[in-house]
């Protein structure tokens, strides 16, 4: 038994402490992608709040032979989700919202100029393609893990990544400097 399945098996049990040891292991990441949905910070931690109370009442349903990041990520982006919903807001225009203040370089400056692009051209995309796009290659997910969190076949996000690459190389072909390959591949 690994030690997440573990702090499950506590948390089901009503173990405050395994189900604080699970919240610190996903919240970091969660309030991140749940930023990326709302584009407001206090959306974003009010989302995942509102996951891991519904988390903790649903975990009795929770397959044991499931992975609990996947399941608890789609937690995440639905209340995201509704809270973007309510709020018509999108992904922030700049990466600047989401690091410290200050550019020290003028390559740095660049940089962040790109990646506010870059946003710009993912808050364009319909909702089908960005969360896909949000998931693999802003959070960091696998194709297999993003398709558990959305529910599709790995076929169907295979195929969204490849429509969303192409969207976003024809949006970014005047981008300064050029793209990297990160979000055309």
């Amino acid at each position: 038994m690994t030690e997440e399945q573990r702090l499950i098996v506590q948390a089901r049990g009503g173990d405050e402490a395994a189900m604080e040891a699970l919240f610190h292991r996903h919240v970091a990441r969660s309030v991140r992608l749940a930023y990326l949905i709302c584009g407001d910070w206090g959306l974003a931690e009010d989302a995942v709040q509102d996951a891991f109370v519904n988390a903790f009442r649903a975990l009795r349903t929770f397959r044991d032979d499931a992975s609990f990041a996947p399941w608890f990520t789609r937690i995440v982006v639905n209340q995201a989700k509704n809270k973007n919903r309510r709020t018509k807001r999108f992904l922030p225009l700049t990466l600047a919202e989401t690091a410290e203040a200050g550019c020290s370089t003028e390559d740095e400056v660049l940089d962040r100029e790109r990646d506010a692009q870059v946003l710009q051209a993912i808050n364009s995309l319909d909702e089908k393609h960005r969360l896909p796009v949000l998931l693999k290659y802003i959070s960091g997910y696998t194709e297999a893990e993003t398709a558990a969190v959305l529910r599709l076949p790995i076929s169907t996000v295979k195929s969204r990544l490849h429509t969303a690459r192409g969207r976003l190389k024809r949006s970014l072909a005047d981008l300064k400097g050029g793209l990297t390959d990160e979000y055309t591949r």
